[in-house]
Order: structure tokens, then C-alpha cells, then sequence
């Protein structure tokens, strides 16, 4: 599946990638973040020791950053995306999700803001349509 990217995607792309020599797959502006999808193995590269190369980004971009890692298969992705689901049900572009509820501040964010970047980005990559929680 092909994602078209804004020109402002494009820019901060080129900017993470020449700060962190990381290939970014995807990246997700919004108001008070921006998340970056990258191959599992590389998180850890753009993070940099001691959270170094991240927190220039940040400072560079003058955004929260944060980064999830790429895989295949929409179940993966969601496990690196909400720590630690109890259990992940796929049906036909709806996936429901459930979580502990001292997991669910976290993965919904101010504002339900983690929540719908993580429903957009499975939208482009898996054509997941409806996600859901449950606690």
C-alpha cells in the first residue's frame, strides 16, 4: 500500500533521517507531536545513547517525537505501539484491542491524541478502518 505524504511530512522526514541516519517510513504531524515509523531494529539508532539524537530532534523540530517500530503484520504493530495488550482481535478492517486501565492514560494521550495517531497510521498501513479499546 502506498502512503501519499504532505510537503510538511516530507521536510521532517528529510530532517529526522540527516539528524538520525534512520530511513523513515511514515510520519505523523500533529499539534503537539510528531511520530515517525521506523524498522524495528533502528529504534534504538534514532533514539542514540542516552536519548541524545532524539532530544535534538525534538529541539530541532520543536515537537514532542515519538517512534514506533514497522512491522508486517498489524498485530506486531500494535504490540509495539500499546505496551503490553492483554489480547488483539482482527475482523475484517476492525481490530479491538484490550488493555489494563493503568495502561489506558498512556495509550489514548491528552486529548485522545496517541490514540488517533495510532488509528491513522494502522488506517495507512493495514486498511484498519475501526480500532478499538477495551479495558
Amino acid at each position: 500500500m502506498s502512503i501519499k505524504l504532505e510537503t510538511d511530512a516530507i521536510r521532517t522526514i528529510a530532517l529526522f533521517e540527516s539528524m538520525t541516519k534512520v530511513h523513515a517510513k511514515d510520519c505523523l504531524i500533529t499539534d503537539n507531536c510528531i511520530y515517525f515509523l521506523v524498522e524495528q531494529s533502528k529504534i534504538g539508532l534514532a533514539i542514540g545513547k542516552g536519548g541524545m539524537v532524539i532530544k535534538n530532534v525534538k529541539r530541532a523540530l520543536n515537537k514532542n517525537v515519538k517512534i514506533f517500530g514497522y512491522a508486517d503484520t498489524p498485530e506486531e504493530m500494535i504490540k509495539g505501539m500499546i505496551p503490553e495488550p492483554r489480547s488483539i482481535t482482527l475482523n475484517d478492517g476492525s481490530m479491538v484491542i484490550s488493555i489494563s486501565p493503568q495502561d489506558r492514560v498512556n495509550v489514548i494521550g491528552r486529548n485522545g491524541e496517541n490514540i488517533k495517531a495510532i488509528r491513522e497510521i494502522m488506517k495507512r498501513h493495514f486498511s484498519i478502518e475501526n480500532l478499538r479499546l477495551r479495558m
